[in-house]
């Protein structure tokens, strides 16, 4: 499973949510995804409580988000974490794949280029699901 943060514009009149045009036609610029766990960690990294539907916000709210977390992280980073295997008897195993010092730090840097590129195409708000 995996969060994807995206953009999209809202015309508020007809109540439509669309891809930017420039999203559309150049794709994964316009995306990120990481998987749940580290999703929701950077979720409540911009202070969003994770939802099991996502959520959206004005592209203008995530951007001071996103913004406001790269500042309060200043000179820190974000823990390493070992990989681990989570395996019961008669159950599936689960594996959790570790992620590296100063990764949430990183994928807020690759958000606030998100929120920049958005922006530019003409995107009004950024969603996760």
């Amino acid at each position: 499973m995996t969060v994807n943060f995206m953009p999209y514009v809202h015309d508020a009149a007809r109540n439509v949510w669309t891809i930017p045009p420039t999203a559309r036609d150049t794709g994964d610029d316009f995306e990120l995804s990481m998987s749940n766990d580290n999703g929701a960690d950077l979720l409540l990294a911009l202070g969003i409580t994770p939802e099991p539907n996502g959520g959206v916000l004005s592209i203008e709210a995530f951007g001071g988000r996103v913004t406001a977390a790269l500042r309060r992280r200043l000179g820190r980073r974000s823990p390493e974490r070992a990989s681990f295997v989570d395996a019961e008897p008669g159950k599936m195993p689960v594996i959790y794949v570790g992620r590296r010092e100063g990764y949430v730090e990183e994928r807020l840097g690759d958000l606030a280029r998100l929120v920049q590129h958005s922006r530019a195409a003409g995107a009004t708000h950024i969603a996760w699901h």
